[in-house]
C-alpha cells in the first residue's frame, strides 16, 4: 500500500493490477477492498451514490448493482431520439475532469477494468498544475487569464445530464486549495472560450497542445487487462482515453466500473448544478454565477433557451 500512496502523492494517480479477480460476480466489487485499505491515507471517505449505479440497462446486462457505475459501449438505437454520451461509446473521449455538474466536488475517481477490449482504450493522465506552471514561465499574462470567472463554458447539450457550466480554468476551491476545470470538445460536449481576450486564447492553444495523447509530460495506463485499476486525484489530474475495438466474445468487450469519492459528506448526495464551489469570498464577487442557489438541487440545460433550468 505504501507504493500506491507514494504514486498518488507524487503523480496524482496510482495504477494497480489485481491478479486474482474472480471470474464470477461477487457481492462486493474488488475496488472496494482496495479502497477500504486506503480510506484514510487517500481520503476515500465519502463515496457518491450515483443514480446510474442502479440504472435498468446495466442491471439487465450485468446483474444487480454492485454500487459502481458501469461504463461500456452502449448499443445505439437508431430511432432519431436516443442519446449516448461519449463515455457510452467506443469513440475517443477527449481530456476532461470528472463530474460536470458536480460543482468541482468529486475529489477522487476510481476506474476498474472488469473486462478488457480486443484493442485500444488507453487512458491518459495530465498534471494540469504542471502544465499551468509551464505556461506561467513563458506567458504570465496568458496564465493569469485562466482565472477569469467566465474564461470557459462547457455544455453537455442533452440527455439525462444536460448542463451548462461557466467557470474559470484555475481557481481556489471552497477548501482553499487550487483546482482545475478543463475539458475538450468530445462527442456532443461543446467547450467555448471567451473570444475577446487574446491572452486567454494563447492559454487555450498551450493547454490543448499539452493534453494530446502521448504529449510531453503525460502518462497513461493501457487498461488492456482485467483487474487494472487507477485511483486519480480529480482536483488537478485530467484524463482521457483513446477509442477501442470490442471483440465478438463477451470476454473481449470493454467495460469499466467507476466510483466517485467526494470532498465532504454533504457532497456525496447527488446534485447536478451549474455552479462551481469556489472559496466563499470569490463566490461572493460573482453571485449570479456562483451563488448558493447555483450549487444545490438538480438543473438541466434547455437547448431552446440556451439556459439552465432548475428541475428539483
Amino acid at each position: 500500500m505504501q507504493n500506491i500512496e507514494a504514486s498518488y502523492d507524487k503523480l496524482g494517480v496510482a495504477n494497480i493490477i489485481i491478479l486474482d479477480v474472480p471470474e464470477e460476480k461477487i457481492e462486493k466489487h474488488p475496488l472496494f477492498t482496495v479502497c477500504e485499505q486506503l480510506e484514510y491515507s487517500l481520503h476515500l471517505k465519502h463515496p457518491m451514490v450515483h443514480p446510474l449505479e442502479g440504472h435498468v440497462e446495466p442491471v439487465r446486462r450485468f446483474g444487480r448493482s454492485d454500487n459502481t457505475v458501469k461504463i461500456y459501449n452502449l448499443p445505439k438505437i437508431i430511432d432519431g431520439k436516443s442519446y449516448r454520451e461519449v463515455a457510452e461509446t467506443n469513440e475517443a473521449f477527449e481530456v476532461h475532469l470528472d463530474g460536470l455538474g458536480s460543482a468541482g466536488t468529486v475529489e477522487t475517481i476510481i476506474l476498474f477494468m472488469d473486462s478488457a477490449p480486443l484493442f485500444g482504450g488507453f487512458t491518459f493522465f495530465y498534471d494540469m498544475f504542471s502544465i499551468g506552471m509551464a505556461l506561467a514561465e513563458t506567458d504570465k499574462e496568458a496564465f493569469r487569464s485562466l482565472f477569469l470567472p467566465n474564461a470557459f463554458c462547457a455544455i453537455r447539450p442533452r440527455g439525462k445530464g444536460a448542463i451548462k457550466v461557466t467557470t474559470p480554468i484555475f481557481y481556489i476551491n471552497e477548501d482553499g486549495k487550487p483546482q482545475v476545470f478543463f475539458r475538450k470538445n468530445s462527442g456532443e460536449y461543446r467547450m467555448t472560450w471567451r473570444e475577446d481576450c487574446p491572452p486567454l486564447l494563447r492559454a487555450k492553444i498551450f493547454l490543448e497542445k499539452y493534453t494530446e495523447p502521448f504529449a510531453s509530460g503525460s502518462y497513461f495506463a493501457p487498461f488492456s487487462k482485467r483487474g487494472t485499476m487507477c485511483i486519480s486525484r480529480n482536483r488537478d489530474i485530467a484524463h482521457g482515453r483513446l477509442s477501442f475495438i470490442d471483440g465478438e466474445d463477451s470476454k473481449n468487450q470493454r467495460y469499466l466500473s467507476r466510483k466517485w469519492f467526494m470532498t465532504h459528506s454533504h457532497h456525496a448526495v447527488y446534485k447536478h448544478v451549474p455552479g462551481i464551489a469556489l472559496r466563499k469570498d470569490l463566490r461572493d464577487l460573482v453571485p449570479d454565477q456562483f451563488g448558493d442557489d447555483k450549487l444545490t438541487g438538480e438543473w438541466l440545460y434547455d437547448q431552446l433557451t440556451k439556459e439552465n433550468k432548475r428541475v428539483k
